[in-house]
């Protein structure tokens, strides 16, 4: 097992309406989602959770991605500077931090 942190495991924030409660078109989530799968594997939905922000409530979708590099992570957080514009955000959550990674596999006993 590993002694050090191997990856970076990065949290998003996508909002499912603007600010002014307007929900994004299917051509907003066709650019988002195809652009994220350009830039990684994999990754996970955690589906929708309500988060507070100075009074004001909001749903996002909860995206969870591991990676090995902070190329990778700089990616990420160009690929959210855009989405800012074509989301309608001032900002958006984004949350990175080194992790233990690891796929445990069935394999032959020892």
């Amino acid at each position: 097992m590993a002694k050090t942190p191997t990856h970076l495991k990065v949290t998003l924030l996508i909002p499912l309406t603007d600010n002014d409660g307007q929900s994004f078109d299917l051509l907003t989530w066709d650019w988002w989602n195809d652009r994220l799968t350009a830039l990684v594997s994999g990754f996970t939905d955690h589906g929708v959770a309500t988060g507070w922000w100075r009074g004001y409530a909001d749903q996002n979708r909860v995206i969870v991605v591991v990676v090995k590099t902070m190329r990778e992570v700089r990616a990420l957080r160009r690929l959210l500077l855009e989405a800012c514009e074509r989301f309608r955000q001032q900002a958006i959550y984004f949350e990175y931090h080194r992790v233990f990674f690891e796929e445990v596999q069935e394999g032959p006993s020892p």
